[in-house]
């Protein structure tokens, strides 16, 4: 399991709060050393700021202010270095309280450092790259319009999961907007693009490089939750899909080198989304494979993992059986009874539900069935006329 220490954080982006304790004697020793201009003039080619040294070595409350004066993460590092017999990094991670981004982002108390690369750094990072957005910017200055970072999804569950995960890195304070997106510190975002060396926009997201060398397990995380946000489960296979043709290439690659097990297709491409001016990509994973896929990978998403389950099922109890065709006197039985929708109904008669849409499409025109109301995601309900 791989360990990431402050120093491989984006100092430029990353503001720490010491111990009240541990921050007093480090500024005492810097002190007795060095007056500030020498120290600025020896160390940092009098680019520091005085006032700001001021501020950083008393921890100055401004009027009004809760929160004392972050540190920016670069002047410690620098500071480890100078002082490494005394003071090196490791020993200065023990006694960080809390982090934060630029100006005034969300501070996360009691950091987990180092920071431990493991199944939930594997989830947060393909839930930010399929339905998340990571906000602010890397490098010197924020771009005009200051914008959040957020995981939306109206899977309640995979939120859920979501934040959880989010612990691996100490408290984070999160919150909602409308029920379905949760809003994180931008500085996970900037923690996160600069190990993985990786974009979270829409175009130019890529699989991290390092996953070619990560524990099977680990990718296996990674893909699940990606499919979790950019897969649909058939009858008879599951997509992968996305307008990002060279992410989806590195998804398919990944799946070929850790689990040569489960057969998929070759990259293909569907209709152009209009509004977006996008090609729409997929690749599938075969009917034969979806038992392993279940095994080694699955998902996390309710919906999702039933509809696989049930798919793998009705497949095997169909080629023991026998089982041939579907009168559309059993739908209307069925229907006799109460109103249902079609993939209800393909659950009832281990059908596929493809079988079943067909068969209620022919019933609609024959004007025996109608629709009546939607079901919960937004299937049509069906009752007799």
């Amino acid at each position: 399991m791989r360990k990431f220490h402050v120093d491989q954080f984006p100092q430029d982006r990353i503001f720490i709060l010491l111990d009240k304790k541990f921050h007093k004697e480090l500024f005492d020793y810097i002190h007795s050393r060095y007056k500030f201009g020498e120290l600025n003039r020896n160390f940092f080619l009098n680019k520091l700021n005085e006032n700001n040294y001021k501020r950083w070595k008393y921890r100055i409350k401004k009027p009004g202010r809760k929160i004392p004066q972050f540190i920016p993460l670069c002047f410690i590092i620098r500071i480890s270095r100078i002082f490494n017999e005394n003071f090196p990094l490791y020993k200065i991670e023990k006694h960080i309280i809390a982090y934060k981004g630029p100006s005034a982002s969300s501070i996360i108390w009691d950091p987990k450092l180092p920071l431990m690369e493991d199944k939930r750094i594997m989830r947060i990072l393909a839930h930010l790259i399929g339905d998340g957005h990571v906000g602010g910017a890397f490098g010197t200055g924020l771009p005009k319009g200051w914008s959040s970072s957020e995981y939306k999804n109206t899977h309640k569950k995979l939120i859920s999961i979501f934040k959880k995960d989010l612990e691996v890195f100490g408290k984070v304070h999160t919150h909602y907007i409308k029920k379905d997106t949760l809003i994180i510190p931008n500085s996970i975002g900037y923690i996160l693009r600069k190990l993985y060396n990786i974009k979270f926009d829409c175009q130019n997201s890529r699989v991290p490089l390092i996953f070619y060398d990560t524990r099977k397990e680990l990718v296996a995380r990674f893909i699940r939750a990606f499919c979790d946000d950019e897969g649909h489960v058939y009858d008879n296979h599951i997509d992968f899909y996305s307008t990002n043709k060279y992410l989806l290439l590195g998804i398919r690659d990944l799946i070929n080198l850790k689990f040569p097990e489960i057969k998929i297709s070759e990259l293909k491409m569907s209709k152009r989304i209009k509004e977006h001016h996008y090609d729409k990509y997929y690749f599938y994973v075969l009917a034969e494979s979806r038992e392993n896929y279940l095994e080694l990978i699955g998902f996390d998403h309710e919906k999702k993992r039933n509809d696989l389950i049930f798919n793998i099922r009705r497949s095997f109890l169909n080629k023991r059986s026998g089982k041939r065709g579907l009168t559309k006197m059993n739908i209307l039985e069925f229907l006799n009874k109460e109103n249902l929708s079609a993939k209800q109904i393909s659950r009832k008669l281990y059908l596929s539900h493809g079988t079943i849409l067909d068969h209620i499409g022919n019933l609609k025109e024959n004007n025996k069935i109608i629709v009546c109301g939607k079901g919960h995601f937004n299937e049509n309900i069906w009752k007799l006329v």
